[in-house]
């Protein structure tokens, strides 16, 4: 009988964390459907934006916003994850990648706002004026502190940083909003390693018009790399009614 050692099996990898990072107008909660269809093999966490929580004071700067999401990953022990975000959230997700890209290993971004037109800027503002109270309190967010995000865009202009985003990257985008389209390919054409995917049918507003959709490539995208990464740190747990995640309620 030989008497050779078993070898040990080694430790299963995990996938990445994904970070999910909420829209104009939203609140974590709005990932709740993404959540469900990306299912519970990978950990994820949905954190408020520094500036859009409720009890934050009005106003809105994206570097800030970033840092906080930045230290909720730190909190949570995370030393590097993946980030899915749409509208201001995307914007939040590209400036990580360029201030700490010891944090990011893919992005997957819906509708980014970067260097919105003045023309794009004033239909929203438009738009968010026409959304009943009613709705914006469901949502757990309010008009004012909606319309300083828009505000704080108005100046910004993240084109050139762009250029130091080095993780690969997919733009998503709905086939029913043309700036979108359009903005993702200008975008695609200043990342070094990106790609463009349109979802038939949807809007501007991904992750609630069509979330199984976005999951679907989100899933796609991050297995491509195999999400794994030795230094993701510790993964946070699964909490409330959301499969392979949490959406934080603030």
């Amino acid at each position: 009988m030989s008497s050779d050692p078993v070898p040990t099996p080694a430790p299963r990898d995990r996938p990445r964390p994904l970070v999910l990072l909420h829209g104009l107008g939203q609140s974590p909660i709005a990932w709740q459907d993404a959540v469900s269809a990306l299912g519970a093999g990978r950990p994820m966490t949905a954190p408020w934006m520094r500036g859009l929580k409720p009890k934050d004071p009005v106003g809105f700067d994206l570097g800030a916003a970033a840092a906080g999401v930045a230290d909720e990953l730190e909190l949570h022990g995370i030393r590097r994850a993946d980030f899915l975000g749409v509208s201001v959230g995307a914007s939040v997700a590209l400036r990580l990648a360029v201030e700490r890209p010891e944090l990011v290993g893919r992005l997957v971004l819906g509708s980014p706002l970067v260097r919105p037109s003045k023309g794009a800027l004033r239909m929203q503002r438009l738009a968010m004026r026409l959304v009943p109270e009613s709705k914006l309190v469901d949502a757990g967010v309010s008009r004012p502190r909606m319309l300083a995000v828009l505000d704080a865009l108005k100046g910004f202009d993240g084109t050139e940083s762009l250029r130091q985003v080095t993780v690969p990257v997919l733009l998503v985008v709905g086939g029913r909003d043309k700036a979108g389209i359009a903005a993702a390919q200008q975008l695609a054409a200043l990342l070094r390693d990106s790609e463009v995917a349109v979802i038939e049918g949807a809007g501007s507003v991904l992750n609630t018009e069509a979330p199984r959709e976005l999951a679907d490539l989100t899933t796609r995208f991050l297995d491509a790399d195999a999400g794994l990464d030795a230094d993701a740190g510790e993964a946070p747990e699964a909490d409330g009614d959301a499969p392979g995640g949490e959406v934080n309620r603030g």
